[in-house]
């Protein structure tokens, strides 16, 4: 296998874990059944996580440490909100904050990505000082909301940014 095959199916991989993030991430939230809210949150979660791994490489290697980190603290934040308790959730979305201003800060994604990926980090913050300090908030709860409707859009920033650049 080329070089280049390599990386287009690593592109493919990214593009695919982040849709599956994305997509059921969005379907979890609007499902009543909470096993089923919890299944499709788990395999939103597992799409994230391969493809922030796997974005972390990426732009380590385009040496865009910044970026390549907020990645990979992202991919902390995604497993550790694996565990199920309302503590796991807080720290996940605290985690949140740091990968995605890292993530926005440079000049690796169009600006409007960049901004919807900065100002995802505020309600992810408030959330999860606000578990921090002892009051219950579930995914669903106005915060949450806020912050995964705004990384929803992010995420497909990232996709469009990934598959628009040449192969």
């Amino acid at each position: 296998m080329t070089s280049q095959e390599s990386s287009n199916q690593i592109q493919n991989i990214i593009v695919v874990g982040l849709a599956i993030g994305a997509i059921l991430g969005m379907g979890g939230s609007m499902v009543k059944d909470p096993n089923m809210q919890t299944l499709l949150y788990e395999i939103s979660s597992l799409g994230l996580v391969v493809a922030t791994v796997l974005c972390f490489g990426k732009y380590y290697r385009e040496q865009a440490e910044l970026v390549a980190a907020g990645f990979l603290i992202f991919a902390m934040g995604e497993t550790a909100m694996s565990v199920g308790t309302q503590e796991a959730f807080g720290a996940g979305m605290a985690l949140y904050v740091p990968a995605l201003l890292l993530i926005s800060y440079p000049n690796k994604f169009p600006l409007l990505v960049r901004i919807t990926g900065g100002l995802a980090s505020i309600p992810f913050a408030i959330a999860a000082f606000k578990i921090m300090m002892g009051e219950d908030v579930p995914s669903t709860s106005l915060f949450p909301s806020i912050g995964y409707g705004l990384f929803t859009v992010t995420i497909i920033g990232w996709i469009w940014t990934i598959l628009r650049k040449p192969k």
